[in-house]
């Protein structure tokens, strides 16, 4: 909501998991006699930690919000596939089971043909 600078900007670095804010030098927009300021760096390193709260002039200039349609997730493998073949192979998976799901859904509408369409399509 607002811009951290100097101790206060160095505090929130160390409040936070490394690599969520990291310092950088100010120029010439920032106000006179600042030397750095904190700047998002790495949202994904954010586990969503309340301790800034602590502090009354960082609650005043933080928001953390969430992205109800966003996603993170690590894949990892510890066989021969590479993670990207292991994801490319579980969405395989996932579509057919939502095409399968979708022909139960209409066989139990008594849907055929076209009106499968309409059904998928709205």
């Amino acid at each position: 909501l607002k811009p951290i600078y100097d101790d206060l900007a160095r505090e929130l670095v160390n409040l936070y998991e490394p690599g969520v804010f990291t310092l950088v030098e100010t120029d010439s927009q920032d106000p006179p006699n600042t030397k750095v300021k904190a700047k998002v760096s790495n949202p994904y390193a954010c586990t969503m930690s309340r301790n800034f709260m602590r502090h009354p002039e960082l609650k005043d200039a933080i928001k953390i919000t969430r992205r109800p349609d966003h996603f993170v997730f690590s894949v990892e493998s510890v066989g021969m596939y590479k993670p990207a073949i292991l994801v490319a192979e579980a969405l395989r998976i996932l579509q057919n089971k939502c095409d399968r799901l979708t022909e139960l859904a209409n066989d139990t509408l008594g849907l055929t043909g076209e009106e499968d369409q309409e059904v998928v399509e709205e």
